[in-house]
This record gives C-alpha cells, sequence and structure tokens, in this order.
C-alpha cells in the first residue's frame, strides 16, 4: 500500500503571534531611542565571544517602516562557514506585526519540497523565528553601546 504524501499547512495563527511578538520585542529594543535611526547591541557569549547585533532604520511610510538586522562577532575568526548574518525586516504598525523580508520581496508561506532553492516548506516561519532568538539574545544577553566607535561586521 502507498503512503499518501501529506500536503504542508502553515500554522498561520502561530506565524501571526510570532510577528506580533517580533514587533513587541523590536520595541523594547528601541525604547528610551525612538528617534535614533540605527541601535547597536554588544552581546558576549560563552569562551569570551563578543557579538555585535545593530538595527539600522530605512524606508518609513504611515503604516510601514523597514529595518535591516546585521549579527556577527566582532572579531574576525577562521572557520569554514558564514558566521555574521543579515536580514530585512518590516513592520506592520498599523496591525504590529514585524516579519522577514529580503527587502524587495516577501516570503511565501509554503514552498514545495524539495526545490531548487533549497528553501525548508515552512522557511517564512523559521526565520521569523531565528529573528525573535536573535532579538532575545539581545533584550537578555546585549548591552546597547550608546556611542559605538566605527565598526565593521568582519
Amino acid at each position: 500500500m502507498k503512503k499518501a504524501n501529506k500536503q504542508y499547512v502553515p500554522d498561520l495563527v502561530s506565524l501571526q503571534l510570532l510577528g506580533e511578538l517580533n514587533y513587541r520585542r523590536i520595541g523594547r529594543i528601541m525604547r528610551g531611542q525612538e528617534d535614533a535611526v540605527e541601535w547597536h547591541f554588544s552581546i558576549h557569549s560563552n569562551g569570551d565571544q563578543e557579538s555585535r547585533l545593530r538595527l539600522t532604520l530605512g524606508q518609513e511610510s504611515k503604516f510601514t517602516s523597514e529595518m535591516a538586522l546585521e549579527f556577527g562577532p566582532q572579531t574576525e575568526k577562521k572557520l569554514l562557514f558564514e558566521t555574521s548574518l543579515s536580514m530585512t525586516i518590516r513592520l506592520y504598525h498599523d496591525v504590529g506585526i514585524a516579519e522577514i523580508t529580503d527587502g524587495h520581496r516577501q516570503y511565501s508561506g509554503v514552498y514545495p519540497y524539495p526545490n531548487d532553492a533549497m528553501l525548508h516548506r515552512d522557511e517564512k516561519f523559521r526565520l521569523n523565528q531565528q529573528l525573535a532568538d536573535l532579538l532575545e539574545l539581545c533584550l537578555k544577553q546585549g548591552h546597547r553601546l550608546n556611542n559605538p566607535l566605527p565598526f565593521q561586521f568582519a
């Protein structure tokens, strides 16, 4: 007997809740410096590793804003894999949701699997969960840099 191919159905409630929580996290990061266009944080982790997180405000309109997030180690390490990360976040102020975009398009809720781009079926949820993890790391272990020195991500 052949097993039926179960189609992936995105959990829209969880995705919307994640977007709402990310919007609130970004609000907490900006608190006290809402008029700024950049927010810098230093994050210390195990093994004396120091990373930096930078949020930069981009285009704004009445109901939306776009932000760039950059995260990476402060000092360059020779590793076989990429250690820095950058993403574009769109904030929807009218509904209080933040989500990952790639700057010019939004991610689909579902991707066929397998696919040529090697995206997960739930790529949109996974990317937004990664944003949640980075924002939580910043809120729990990060230290705001009020006057950051010129800094290039490694």
